[in-house]
């Protein structure tokens, strides 16, 4: 190589790093202003719900589609638009061992992203945690029975 071709080597050398250092300033602003927008003190975790305060949550929010017993019909029989968890929970009882895990976290991963980005159902994992959304799959949604209402025990506190 002779000493031209070198020179314009460094020169393009040195252009790239530039070129780089700027782009990597560029992120490095981007994160900093990132950061500070979510600065603030991420939430304390909270203490999961109980099966109570599950149950309430279902009657508020699930009732719409999925019935007061989880069977997808309203009290005149009429078929909504949910899943039966009535069915499905006969179903899972006859499950056993990786079928049965595989299908309790099909259901949790169901209610914390929701169905179809929100339009059939939506996301509920700003309300429940996954361990609240197990706890509604394993003791609530996976019990429920046809024309039994899941609703709090009116003696139990939420």
């Amino acid at each position: 190589m002779n000493a031209s071709t070198l020179l314009r080597s460094a020169v393009w050398i040195t252009a790239q790093v530039r070129r780089h250092e700027a782009v990597l300033r560029i992120l490095a602003r981007s994160l900093l202003f990132l950061s500070a927008l979510g600065a603030a003190t991420p939430p304390a975790p909270q203490k999961p719900k109980s099966n109570n305060e599950l149950k309430a949550f279902f009657q508020q929010n699930c009732v719409r589609c999925h019935g007061q017993d989880g069977s997808a019909k309203d009290p005149e029989g009429k078929v909504l638009a949910g899943r039966d968890f009535t069915q499905s929970a006969k179903h899972f009882r006859d499950l056993s061992g990786p079928a049965s895990e595989r299908e309790i976290r099909a259901y949790i991963r169901t209610i914390q992203r929701g169905i179809l980005f929100g339009f059939t159902m939506p996301s509920w994992k700003a309300k429940l945690s996954v361990e609240d959304s197990t706890a509604m799959v394993r003791d609530i949604l996976l019990q429920a029975e046809e024309g039994k209402i899941i609703q709090p025990e009116a003696n139990k506190p939420l």
